[in-house]
């Protein structure tokens, strides 16, 4: 695509200036792409268009059926994908994730981390339990995903790590607090890891999604009308979203991608569960 660029600094003399250049995207066929959270939502829309792309994609979650749907449809589509159903708060599973895609395809390239867990909960009703759930699968899985995977990408000689955060990582959100905590937490692991591993020319990228078109809304309790629905987020821009951002050249760097909605879905409250 051809972007022109017009300066006119100096309009008032009667010059302008053209500045015509063309957008450079990195050429993704081939590339290694680990997602998690791939079964359903915006790891499923990541996971098609990385393939659609020509990435080979290592489909993990815990849900095998709907994986192995995942795997169908991209195929159908001409695009290559493994399945490896994994929980990523156990730290075996990750291992054998990470090793099974270095056994399979010899590198790693790309490690979208998308899987996540977040309902409400007032902190009277957020139980330790609870608790250790949304950090573990939301923040904790995220750090052994990456973890086990930055050894692989440092010995190839780089790599993209792309975590999917959240509005709710920007903002306090009423009755979400464990999920806020993971959320924030997750902004402060990619900010850290990003400048910790620019030495080894591993881009670490935060994508921050607003309220987006995914099966958690509709089990919520939230009572979706039609008119909401209209201002959700399509999963798939978020998936248009992290593959600009691994498609940028080396000496370019795309910290965080907040998309938020147009219009607020939840218009007249401060969050979408508060009372």
């Amino acid at each position: 695509m051809d972007i022109f660029c017009i300066i006119d600094e100096m309009a008032s003399q009667g010059v302008v200036t053209i500045i015509i250049f063309k957008e450079e995207k990195v050429d993704i066929k081939n590339k290694i792409a680990v997602v998690t959270g791939a079964s359903s939502g915006i790891g499923k829309a990541v996971s098609k268009k990385l393939a659609e792309l020509g990435a080979n994609v290592v489909l993990a979650a815990r849900n095998h059926s709907q994986l192995d749907q995942v795997k169908v449809e991209i195929e159908n589509s001409g695009g290559k994908a493994i399945v490896v159903p994994t929980d990523i708060t156990q730290n075996d599973d990750v291992v054998k994730l990470i090793k099974k895609t270095i056994s399979e395809f010899g590198k790693i390239d790309i490690l979208v981390n998308n899987a996540y867990w977040g309902p409400a909960g007032s902190l009277e009703k957020t139980t330790k339990e609870f608790w250790d759930k949304t950090i573990d699968t939301t923040l904790k899985g995220h750090f052994l995903c990456i973890r086990t995977a930055v050894p692989y990408m440092r010995k190839a000689g780089g790599g993209r790590i792309v975590n999917i955060g959240s509005l709710a990582g920007k903002v306090g959100e009423d009755n979400r607090t464990a999920y806020c905590a993971a959320k924030w937490g997750l902004e402060g692991l990619t900010a850290a890891l990003r400048e910790e591993l620019t030495r080894d020319n591993i881009h670490v990228h935060l994508i921050s999604p607003a309220a987006t078109n995914t099966p958690p809304w509709h089990s919520s309790g939230i009572k979706l009308t039609p008119e909401m629905l209209t201002r959700f987020i399509p999963p798939e821009s978020i998936a248009d979203a992290v593959a600009f951002v691994i498609q940028q050249p080396d000496q370019v760097h795309i910290p965080d991608v907040p998309v938020y909605n147009f219009r607020n879905p939840f218009e007249g409250k401060s969050s979408p569960f508060a009372d």
